[in-house]
């Protein structure tokens, strides 16, 4: 650098860059961490005061060492400008919508599609980008660091490792019956830490996609399974939608005791409401898969997900015609061995206007199909649902029955009693979709047992004790994101012609703790397969079911 030439800011030791850098990751990155600190150990009295300090202590010194590690001259100046960057896109979220990073908040941000990702975009998070984010890299780069010579760098770095170290130590001494118990809970408070909390969530992610990839044989399941050569006593063969909803709360459902008319059309059907369904997990990258996979929640991974065949396969491998038609993400994998097709964002018609679909969109031409159908069917619809955070873009106008809305992504700039009129709004137009799907299944009945499964995927935060959306981590999820909404509709005689009683299930219904775990096998049970995977304790029609021949 010539020796006339000033610089902006003053030239720093690569340890000083670091410190500074680690003091503002504590103090501007992790109003998230704080709060959920706060919500387990308040900060009352001098002892409170003490032990907030010492984690801010605890936290600088943790910072501080972890940057270290990449504090030389090729990697520093954009190590720091990457974390910069992605932590304020990481403060953004956890603070607009209260969030916690974890391996798979991860999976879906790399599951996501561009239309989803778009949703979440907001002059707000632009802002934190440029504030957190852009000017602390720009005050980086334009700032002269001072590398020592390498073994002397090296020494310093030791030494400043070990100094934390030394920190931490006394930090945790100090208030270690506190600590202990806090970092027992790490989803109530370290899964908000920023950085660390995504560093670790994309580390432990990578390592396990990558023990997929090197095991990706996916593994035959139900290899024994046989199917009666007549299902129904009534000869008929089987029409099954089963509609897999997305992001609808149980408790926003009329069926449920909602005071609110969500379920105007639903209501006037013979339909079965089941009202006490847990989901498998929060988001729709757990959920879909888990609710088809042959795996209960306790013990299902993503990992078992991909590598092993669901449901849909081994209804195919016995004959039944199977088609996956999706309105939303994806089928996560679940549908990638059986006939699949994405909804055309630019589907002529006037359910999609280039950018989104609404859900009847999935019932155009679906009756050309079920013409050619001449065995055992079954069609899921992954339906877009309740889709947040612009929950404004699920319905058409005219069924912006509850008003004022909530008409912007920024969820927590809305009132409460906007979001829940918007979010009501999706609920209303899912209840009018189901009927769609029952006129349709009902246009069927000469030739079909006709049948309706509705369950959703997951639920959905409105904004309680500052949540909003989903995904938070299961063991400490709200109730409102795994409590969903399940209901069943049957053609006339469908059954009688299954063998089932219809009371009989109507008094499980209203009493049965059911879940996703129950799916496999129910549908399993409604079609009469018999394999050594199924079990009747969670097939939700076995007790009132008659039985049935198998085939020779």
């Amino acid at each position: 650098m010539s020796e006339g030439k000033r610089n902006l800011f003053p030239e720093v030791s690569t340890a000083r860059l670091v410190l500074l850098f680690a003091l503002a990751l504590v103090l501007f990155y992790n109003f998230s961490t704080w709060r959920a600190l706060n919500g387990l150990v308040p900060m009352e009295g001098p002892w409170g005061m003490a032990f907030f300090g010492s984690f801010a202590l605890f936290l600088w010194a943790a910072f501080t060492l972890l940057l270290t590690l990449v504090s030389f001259r090729p990697l520093l100046k954009p190590a720091l400008t990457l974390v910069a960057l992605v932590s304020a896109a990481a403060a953004y979220f956890m603070n607009t919508y209260g969030v916690v990073i974890d391996t798979v908040m991860v999976q879906n941000i790399i599951e996501t599609n561009p239309m989803e990702a778009a949703a979440l975009f907001s002059a707000r998070l632009v802002g934190y980008l440029l504030v957190l984010g852009v000017l602390p890299a720009a005050i980086i780069w334009l700032t002269p660091v001072r590398y020592s010579p390498f073994l002397r760098g090296l020494l310093n770095k030791v030494l400043v490792i070990a100094g934390c170290l030394l920190v931490v130590a006394v930090c945790v001494g100090a208030f270690y019956s506190t600590y202990a118990p806090v970092f027992r809970q790490e989803e109530k408070v370290t899964h908000f830490i920023n950085p660390t909390n995504y560093i670790y969530a994309v580390s432990k992610f990578t390592k396990q996609r990558l023990g997929i990839k090197e095991n990706l044989v996916v593994q035959p399941i139900g290899e024994d399974a046989l199917m009666p050569r007549k299902v129904n006593a009534d000869g008929k063969k089987s029409l099954m939608i089963l509609v897999v909803g997305e992001t609808a709360r149980a408790d926003h459902f009329a069926l449920n005791g909602y005071a609110r008319d969500t379920n105007p059309e639903l209501s006037k059907l013979d339909i079965l409401n089941f009202a006490n369904v847990s989901s498998c997990g929060t988001s729709t990258a757990v959920s879909v898969p888990c609710m088809f996979s042959k795996f209960p929640r306790e013990d299902y991974s993503d990992k078992k997900g991909k590598t092993y065949q669901s449901l849909l396969d081994i209804l195919q491998r016995v004959g039944v015609s199977v088609l996956w038609l999706d309105n939303n993400s994806d089928c996560k994998g679940t549908c990638l061995r059986v006939p699949n097709r994405d909804i055309p964002k630019d589907q002529p018609g006037p359910f999609c206007d280039g950018e989104n679909c609404l859900d009847e969109a999935l019932l155009q031409d679906l009756q050309a199909y079920i013409d050619k159908q001449q065995d055992n069917a079954l069609i899921v619809l992954h339906a877009d649902g309740s889709h947040g955070p612009e929950y404004y873009d699920r319905y058409p106008k005219s069924m912006e029955r509850f008003t004022p809305v909530c008409h912007t992504n920024q969820l927590g700039s809305c009132s409460n009693e906007e979001l829940v009129n918007v979010y009501d709004n999706t609920i209303l137009y899912t209840d009018f979709f189901l009927s769609k799907v029952v006129a349709l299944l009902k246009h069927n009945e000469a030739r079909f047992d006709t049948t309706m499964l509705y369950v959703s995927d997951h639920g959905e935060s409105l904004g309680e004790n500052g949540v909003y959306l989903h995904a938070a981590p299961y063991a400490i999820a709200p109730k409102a994101q795994t409590h969903v909404p399940m209901v069943m509709w049957f053609g006339n005689g469908a059954l009688d012609g299954m063998g089932v009683d219809r009371g009989c299930l109507a008094q499980q219904a209203g009493t049965a703790e059911l879940s996703h775990d129950n799916l496999f096998h129910s549908v399993l049970g409604l079609y009469g397969v018999h394999t050594s995977l199924y079990q009747p304790a969670l097939d939700i029609f076995h007790g009132c079911k008659r039985k049935m021949t198998v085939a020779q």
